[in-house]
């Protein structure tokens, strides 16, 4: 049965668009530094990838209990804890030289990121219907994404011209600005007074939820090769980190368009040809980075790569929410999230070892990565027929 309140965003959903434009921008700042700040300090290729995978590795751990945490303590508790966290680590984060202390405050970046990102999710899902989900998700996306498309090229900018360490400070400002956002779009607490593992073990079992949960974690395996070893790729070639900046801007730029399009055609139940293009396009342009050489072939690689990750977060996102019940998106997002973040530490330490080679082979990763990414997202059961029975 439909609900009719859900049938059009609630005022709270640009409050909750607005923490996740900050939440994620708290990231995109110190995404395309981080890898080039290791390098200063006198890290190589093989321990950065290891030291950035260990946050993905804590926050995909973390994320497995967000619906413990969140109904625990509130949801207004864990969003509040979760942003002023990752401000406090941020500011670590860039102080920090040795790899015990490098790693320490990256992994504790993860759990404090791990907290926030499930409720914020599950709280846009709640206001929707499954048949406008795709919609509200990629509002959701739209607005938070455009932190994707404006954060390297500032983060870049801003390290060029005062040093790798300034973008962590911005971030961890941007981070404390989602607190107003998101203490107005929340209740004190969730609905439930605690959270249970039968709860988990459930969507665990599910296993259409599983399956795109795994096709997840391989697409951002990819995504992770991606942002870790491109900046290194480039500076290899004598690109300068402003350089490094605009690629991701550009890419950015097609992610975040490509939300509402996105939204648009699931909307249309078009969803089960949406991921397989995504992940050819983008497995396909990780596969080229190493033949190019020049800024302006990296910028339109950055635009493809862009347009093509862009369809996989909100398609995956609703077809996982379009098999939980409502009460369990807290939860399901946390799982799906954990998988998204446990593919960012699995990219990082698989192309961390491949680079101990060369510099090439981590691209090359992402074939074998696609290709099983496109075998598991396979839906035979057909997603429209589960969203006509949950309307």
């Amino acid at each position: 049965m439909s609900d009719k309140r859900s049938e059009r965003p609630g005022p709270r959903v640009p409050l909750l668009a607005a923490a996740g434009f900050c939440g994620n921008i708290s990231w995109q700042l110190v995404l395309p530094v981080l890898p080039l700040h290791l390098a200063h300090i006198g890290y190589s290729p093989a321990q950065i990838g290891l030291l950035i995978s260990v946050l993905s590795l804590v926050m995909g751990t973390v994320e497995l209990q967000a619906g413990f945490i969140a109904s625990a303590v509130g949801r207004r508790a864990a969003l509040v804890t979760g942003f002023s966290m990752n401000a406090i680590c941020l500011v670590l984060a860039s102080l920090a030289r040795s790899a015990g202390a490098v790693a320490s405050t990256l992994g504790a970046i993860g759990g404090a990121r791990a907290v926030f990102v499930p409720p914020l999710q599950a709280a846009v899902a709640e206001s929707s219907t499954a048949s406008t989900r795709g919609r509200v998700l990629s509002m959701y996306w739209f607005w938070a994404s455009t932190a994707t498309l404006v954060g390297p090229a500032i983060g870049g900018f801003i390290a060029a011209r005062h040093g790798d360490r300034a973008p962590f400070y911005l971030a961890s400002a941007m981070s404390v600005l989602a607190l107003p956002a998101v203490a107005a779009a929340t209740a004190p607490r969730h609905a439930r007074p605690r959270g249970s593992f039968r709860e988990l073990t459930g969507v665990l079992a599910n296993g259409p939820v599983v399956r795109l949960c795994a096709a997840c974690m391989l697409c951002f395996s990819i995504s992770g090769l991606w942002s870790t070893f491109l900046p290194l790729q480039m500076a290899r070639h004598g690109l300068s980190v402003a350089v490094v900046g605009w690629v991701f801007t550009v890419q950015g730029c097609l992610y975040t368009l490509m939300q509402i399009a996105t939204g648009r055609m699931i909307s249309h139940r078009r969803a089960d040809w949406l991921a397989p293009a995504g992940i050819v396009g983008m497995s396909t342009a990780a596969v080229l980075v190493p033949f190019l050489h020049t800024t302006a072939a990296f910028l339109m690689l950055g635009a493809a790569y862009g347009a093509s990750f862009g369809v996989i977060p909100v398609t995956f996102a609703t077809r996982v929410t379009w098999r939980m019940a409502r009460d369990s998106y807290t939860t399901a997002m946390g799982v799906y999230n954990s998988a998204i973040d446990y593919g960012l530490f699995l990219g990082p330490l698989l192309g961390g070892a491949l680079a101990l080679i060369s510099a090439v082979p981590p691209f090359g990763l992402a074939l074998p990565l696609g290709l099983a990414a496109l075998i598991i997202s396979r839906d035979p059961a057909g997603t429209a027929r589960v969203a006509d029975a949950e309307d």
